[in-house]
């Protein structure tokens, strides 16, 4: 049952916060006592809970205005009509009692408005007439960036220049849905002007960050513009496309398709796939997941298409599959032009691999020849690998500088990189010198001595000259290389490392373990990685580049003026068959630097053996009865004679030649030059 009458509101300061709270107490004592609900509005429109006084205090209700009182329930006349008697009253406030329950309604009022402006997701900002903040809801101190201590019972404008509650409470005119930038975010705000009594008491904002909003907006901006390309692409793209949802419909073909087929576009989208192919390919990967490919479709005119049908799967499920579809004969022209691309890339690989397959560690090796470069691919690879490495190639070709650059360009370069030359150290020291020794291992062990092995730990170490290492150590060679552990000598710890072994030798290993020099074990764990570094005379074409090379570099480390070399000397150079390599150009340009008058070194700069070499090439090319070109074994003899007969020591004639005196001596007994 509802009942309602109207009556003129008769208290002179209208319905304010505490009449409004003795409202409240009243109606919800009627309301408890005849279990009916009162209302009171300016209008049936507008009708607020009695009991709320939240709603009271926004009713606007003023003296003598017209309000609407309303019950509803079983016994609403008589409820109706205690409510009525009350509000015709004087509202006593007298009582301490009366003021208590008043008083205890405010505040939980107020505490429950405070909860609800610090918790809704809006900005909300009241100032007083003057401009002065007054509340400071959470939101806002998120939006801004600023604590509510922080702006109480400031100025408006200190704290938001931009603000315009001032210029609204001014106007008394409200502003909505204006944007505004505070503290890097974008709001949009609406700003009233707050009027009681006809009068403005103040202003309030009401603002929300739209900042995501925007950003929103631009992502589906950019979404727009992707599917409007991804439109174009499909549309362009000469393969058929055809995309089919999960009940067996298709939902898009793209041109190539439809002309493929020989159906138009609009009489394809939206008939079942069966209509125009009787395969179950695309069953069968909507069913496993699994895309199918190079399926074969003949049609009746005898057109052969070869389908690739892929699933669409969104979060997971397959919602559909996509169809990528070619004539046959365009498969066929395709495959015959990857085969022509394939052999022209393998080609191209090649010639890459030589001309930039070299790690930069390997710059400071100067040349451009081709065996050159082939053997540095291959060091490049090794470098790339943790394997045993061992270098071959005559004495002065570069072995070290091969090995350093290895270390250099590996995930080994920052531990430490040891050298050992196994021919310059005496035999009986060699052991302790590669694994230590205890003190008191042997006489004059006075110290506990630490071994390159254990030196280069983290690292890599060079054993150089492998082929001079007494077959007794070789052993415990190989159980490094097995292990990666040993003793020192005269001790009984084991110690492990974590080394990486290269190796390098000019001698032929090969001929060394048929005579049982060298242990066929250690042979193959050394020869894992095997790089042959080509001779000088191999690589003619590099002497120019090295000569100038050594040139600018020697120069400059003996502070000589010489800049460049005569072509008559650059031809002598070419024409010499250099037993010793690299190493012996250097030789020679350096004494060649030191001897010359001038900023050009000439013929006359260098050394006699090799001009003499130079001028007697018809007698030397002639060796052999039948006029043929000598062998070079001819050539290395006639030298090493003429560097022994002008020098008349291995000592001085090694230095000449820019090799060992050992490499001398033995070429020496070789040829039957020395008893």
């Amino acid at each position: 049952m509802e009942v309602k009458e109207w009556m003129v509101f008769q208290h002179q300061k209208g319905l304010h916060a505490r009449i409004a709270a003795i409202i409240v107490r009243e109606a919800t004592k009627i309301q408890n006592k005849y279990q009916d609900k009162l209302f009171i509005g300016k209008d049936e429109t507008k009708l607020l809970p009695a009991s709320s006084l939240i709603s009271l205090t926004s009713s606007n209700i003023r003296y003598q205005d017209q309000m609407l009182v309303v019950s509803k329930g079983s016994n609403a006349p008589e409820s109706l009509a205690e409510f009525m008697q009350f509000l015709a009253g004087e509202f006593n406030l007298e009582g301490k009692q009366v003021q208590d329950e008043v008083d205890q309604l405010l505040q939980q009022t107020t505490l429950t408005v405070e909860k609800v402006f610090n918790n809704i997701a809006n900005g909300v900002i009241i100032v007083d007439h003057k401009g002065r903040i007054t509340t400071f809801n959470r939101a806002a101190e998120e939006i801004t960036g600023l604590s509510s201590q922080q702006v109480m019972g400031e100025d408006i404008t200190d704290i938001i220049p931009n603000s315009r509650l001032k210029e609204v409470i001014q106007a008394a005119t409200p502003e909505l849905g204006r944007r505004l930038e505070i503290n890097q975010a974008i709001i949009i705000t609406n700003r009233t002007p707050i009027i009681v009594n006809g009068q403005v008491v103040g202003g309030i904002a009401v603002f929300q960050d739209v900042s995501t909003l925007e950003k929103l907006s631009g992502e589906l901006r950019e979404v727009k513009a992707l599917k409007e390309r991804l439109d174009l692409i499909l549309e362009s793209v000469q393969d058929g496309i055809c995309v089919i949802n999960q009940v067996g419909k298709i939902d898009y073909v793209n041109p190539s398709y439809a002309e493929l087929i020989g159906i138009e576009q609009q009489e394809i989208v939206g008939c079942s796939i069966q209509e125009i192919s009787d395969s179950q390919a695309y069953q069968q990967v909507l069913e496993t997941g699994q895309g199918v490919f190079g399926v074969v479709t003949e049609k009746d005119d005898g057109l052969v298409i070869i389908s690739n049908i892929y699933p669409l799967q969104v979060d997971g499920e397959v919602e559909g599959v996509v169809v990528v579809a070619k004539k046959k004969t365009e498969v066929e022209k395709l495959a015959n032009r990857l085969n022509e691309l394939s052999a022209k890339a393998e080609y191209l690989e090649q010639e890459l691999k030589r001309e930039r397959g070299v790690d930069k560690s390997f710059q400071r090796i100067v040349g451009n020849s081709g065996v050159l470069k082939e053997a540095l691919v291959r060091a490049t690879k090794a470098a790339e690998t943790t394997s045993t490495v061992l270098i071959r190639g005559e004495s002065g070709t570069g072995k070290e500088l091969v090995a350093e650059a290895i270390h250099y360009a590996s995930a080994r370069k920052d531990g430490p990189f040891i050298r050992v030359n196994c021919a310059a150290i005496p035999p009986n020291l060699i052991e302790s010198e590669l694994f230590g020794h205890r003190q008191g291992a042997f006489t004059g062990a006075v110290n506990n001595k630490i071994g390159k092995f254990e030196l280069a730990d983290g690292g890599t170490i060079f054993l150089d000259e492998i082929g001079e290492l007494p077959v007794e150590l070789q052993v415990k060679l190989l159980r490094v290389l097995q292990e990666r552990s040993f003793e020192r000598v005269g001790g009984v710890e084991t110690i492990e490392v974590d080394i990486r072994i290269i190796t390098a030798t000019n001698r032929d290993l090969e001929q060394m373990m048929e005579e049982g020099e060298f242990r066929e074990d250690l042979y193959y764990r050394l020869n894992v990685i095997p790089i042959v570094l080509p001779a000088l005379r191999e690589r003619k074409e590099d002497i120019p580049l090295l000569a100038e090379h050594f040139l600018t570099k020697l120069a400059a480390k003996l502070d000589q003026k010489v800049d460049s070399i005569s072509q008559a000397a650059l031809q002598l150079l070419a024409e010499y068959c250099w037993p010793g390599n690299v190493r012996e150009l250097q030789n020679i340009i350096e004494r060649a630097i030191n001897f010359t008058e001038t900023a050009q070194i000439t013929v006359d700069n260098l050394p006699d053996y090799l001009k003499q070499g130079y001028q007697g090439a018809d007698a030397l090319v002639s060796l052999q009865a039948d006029g043929e070109v000598a062998t070079w074994q001819d050539y290395e003899k006639e030298v090493i004679k003429l560097a022994l007969e002008k020098h008349h020591s291995f000592n001085a004639a090694g230095k000449a030649l820019g090799i060992t005196h050992k490499t001398v001596a033995a070429k020496a007994r070789k040829y039957g030059l020395v008893d």
